[in-house]
């Protein structure tokens, strides 16, 4: 069960934050001593659905794949537990089905949550033949305290918060911390009910990352259900102060104030404006 929140949870980020979390992910790699083979391509021109790529073997399906801007594809699998044989021959199947379907390049990742010295990183087929993928993140390998302080400072700054910042929030409690995930979880919850300055796509995210992360962390109910009270962002979301709104133009009729609304909220989203700017722009407008 908690293998499957685990999952949601990297196929969602996946999905939805696309080159964001590639980025993420590449830039934790480049934080260690460790040399890693450099990707022939690092920019996404498109998220695939699994459910458009699929191995047509034992209904199985992979977690999610990207067609780079090289026509090559990064194919991604997550695994909660330490590697094993197995896992290794289960992704090597799925790299093979692809590049069978598609006759282009694949460069496979795997993300693990296991313990990186009780993991197997390359499976052998044989006398000769080997598969290994092109790159292992161990995410237990990376340090999540200074992360954490980094994103604290931030917030209790009022700074506007990034890409990373957010994704930090939702990755810190699987990295290596000097505190267990749940000391980690509800540190982190209650450092978000602090958070003045976000997008309405960074909330999204991150509301959504954090009712995950704090179901596979906290098992005792009572206080899962705390610290989720307690980490809801400060005041209306930016979703809710609209759907308020427009119910009030409905009841005016004012149909077309309303879509002109809209509009301009989607306009401000994707120039990255917080949800404060928004309201504040609306309030003026409208």
């Amino acid at each position: 069960m908690i293998y499957q929140k685990q999952d949601k949870l990297i196929k969602g980020l996946a999905k939805y934050y696309g080159q964001d979390l590639f980025d993420y992910l590449e830039a934790l790699e480049k934080e260690t001593d460790e040399i890693h083979e450099p990707l022939p391509c690092t920019k996404i021109k498109k998220v695939y659905s699994t459910e458009l790529i699929t191995p047509n073997f034992k209904g199985l399906l992979m977690d999610f794949v990207y067609e780079m801007v090289d026509d090559s594809y990064i194919h991604y699998e997550h695994y909660s537990g330490n590697l094993t044989h197995g896992n290794l021959t289960h992704t090597g199947r799925y790299d093979m089905e692809l590049h069978e379907e598609t006759g282009k390049p694949i460069n496979t990742i795997i993300i693990s949550t296991g313990n990186p010295n009780k993991s197997e990183t390359e499976c052998w087929i044989g006398k000769v033949n080997k598969y290994t993928p092109i790159r292992i993140i161990f995410l237990k390998k990376y340090p999540g305290d200074q992360r954490l302080k980094n994103v604290k400072i931030k917030i209790e700054n009022n700074k506007k918060l990034t890409a990373f910042d957010i994704l930090d929030l939702i990755f810190i409690p699987f990295l290596n911390t000097t505190k267990n995930s749940e000391e980690i979880v509800k540190e982190i919850c209650g450092y978000v009910s602090k958070i003045t300055k976000i997008t309405t796509k960074q909330t999204k995210i991150l509301t959504w990352g954090l009712w995950l992360t704090t179901e596979i962390f906290i098992k005792n109910p009572e206080t899962l259900e705390k610290v989720r009270t307690m980490s809801t962002l400060k005041g209306q979301s930016i979703n809710e102060k609209l759907h308020n709104r427009e119910i009030e133009l409905r009841q005016e009729g004012k149909q077309e104030e309303k879509t002109n609304m809209k509009n301009t909220i989607k306009t401000l989203e994707n120039e990255g404006k917080t949800s404060d700017e928004i309201l504040k722009t609306l309030k003026t407008t409208f």
